[in-house]
C-alpha cells in the first residue's frame, strides 16, 4: 500500500511513448508521465530498464499509481508531510 506524498526507490521496468513505467519497492507499479521526468525536460536520456529511480507518489488512487522524479515536487511532498506531522493539516 502507498499513500499520497510517500518517496519510494523504484526500479525501471519498461519505456512507454507517454513515460517511464516502474515498479515501487513493495512491487505496487507506476508510471512516471514525460512531464515528471526531468531527463525528458532536460532532453537527456531516459533512464535505462532496470535502473533506480527516486519518485514521490502523487495519485495513489490510480492504477498504476502516478509518480514523479521531480525535486520540486519531491520537496512539495515533505512540506506537506512535515505539515502534517505537526499537526497542521
Amino acid at each position: 500500500m502507498v499513500a499520497v506524498h510517500e518517496e519510494f526507490e523504484a526500479t525501471v521496468t519498461e519505456i512507454v511513448p507517454w513515460g517511464v513505467l516502474i515498479r515501487l519497492d513493495d512491487g505496487i507499479a507506476g508510471v512516471i508521465d514525460n512531464l515528471k521526468l526531468p531527463a525528458w525536460l532536460d532532453d537527456e536520456p531516459l533512464p535505462e530498464i532496470g535502473s533506480a529511480v527516486h519518485v514521490v507518489v502523487l495519485d495513489d488512487a490510480r492504477d498504476p499509481v502516478r509518480v514523479s522524479a521531480l525535486a520540486g515536487d519531491m520537496d512539495i511532498a515533505r512540506r506537506l508531510r512535515d505539515r502534517r506531522l505537526d499537526g497542521q493539516g
